[in-house]
C-alpha cells in the first residue's frame, strides 16, 4: 500500500504537505512524531474520517482505489479506546469474525469473559482487546495509532510478539511516540515532523531531526 501526497489544512493550520507513508506484507512500518504533529490526522485522511485537500492511496499495481471501502482492506486501531461500552467481548469478536480462544491464549485474564462488557473491563483490558481484535482481523493491512501507550510494561512485550506475528500476513504500519517499544518491531521507520515524513534509518536521524537527545 501507498499513501501519498497527502494533504491537510484546518484553516490558515497546515497538518500534513505531501506527507506519504508505505506498507507491505511481511513489513512493520514505524512512524514516529511528537504529540500533535498530525500521526491520527494521517491514519483518519487514509480511512476516510478525515477529508483531507488532497490523498492519494494505491494498493499494489492496481489502477483505481475505491476510496469508499478502504475499510474492507485496512482496518484501523485509534488512539482511544473506540468499541461500545456496553458491547460484550464475545459481541466483539462475533462482530470481527475472530475466535475468542485466541485472546485466551494471548492473555489468561480473558477467560470466561465473553460475558463482560468493555466499560466493565479496566482501561488495559480493553485496549488490549481492542488491539487483539484489529491486529488479528481479517484485513491486508492495519494502522495502529499508539498502541504502547497507557498500556502495563509487562503487556508491551506480548503486544511486540503478537505485531511480529501477523505481520507474517498484512502490512502493519504502527504509530507511538515510545520509541524503544517500537524500534524493535519496526522493519522500516518515517518520521512526521512539520507536515512532511522522512524516512529512518537509525537511531541517529531521530536525533538528527531532534525528535529524541
Amino acid at each position: 500500500m501507498l499513501v501519498d501526497s497527502v494533504h491537510l489544512e484546518f484553516g490558515q493550520k497546515t497538518v500534513l504537505q505531501s506527507a506519504f507513508i508505505t506498507s507491505e506484507t511481511g513489513k512493520v512500518t514505524g512512524l514516529f512524531g511528537r504529540n500533535g504533529a498530525g500521526k491520527s490526522c494521517l491514519f483518519r485522511c487514509i480511512m476516510g474520517g478525515i477529508k483531507a485537500q488532497n490523498l492519494f492511496v494505491r494498493f499494489n499495481d492496481e489502477m483505481d482505489t475505491d476510496y469508499g471501502n478502504i475499510g474492507k482492506r485496512v482496518k484501523y486501531l485509534p488512539q482511544g479506546l473506540f468499541m461500545p461500552p456496553r458491547m460484550t467481548l464475545g459481541e466483539a469478536f462475533d462482530l470481527y469474525h475472530v475466535d475468542y480462544d485466541g485472546l485466551v491464549s494471548f492473555d489468561v485474564r480473558f477467560l470466561n469473559k465473553q460475558g463482560k462488557r468493555f466499560h466493565e473491563l479496566s482501561g488495559g483490558e480493553a485496549r488490549l482487546a481492542e488491539i487483539y481484535l484489529v491486529l488479528r482481523s481479517a484485513s491486508e493491512f492495519c494502522l495502529l495509532d499508539e498502541p504502547f501507550s497507557n498500556i502495563a510494561p509487562k503487556d508491551v512485550e506480548k503486544i511486540q510478539n503478537l505485531i511480529l506475528a501477523e505481520k507474517k500476513r498484512k502490512g502493519i504500519i504502527v504509530s507511538d511516540h515510545m520509541y524503544e517499544a517500537l524500534l524493535p518491531v519496526s522493519d522500516e521507520l518515517f518520521l512526521l515532523k512539520d507536515g512532511y515524513t522522512f524516512p529512518i534509518q537509525t537511531k541517529a536521524d531521530l536525533i538528527k531531526h531532534g525528535y529524541i537527545i
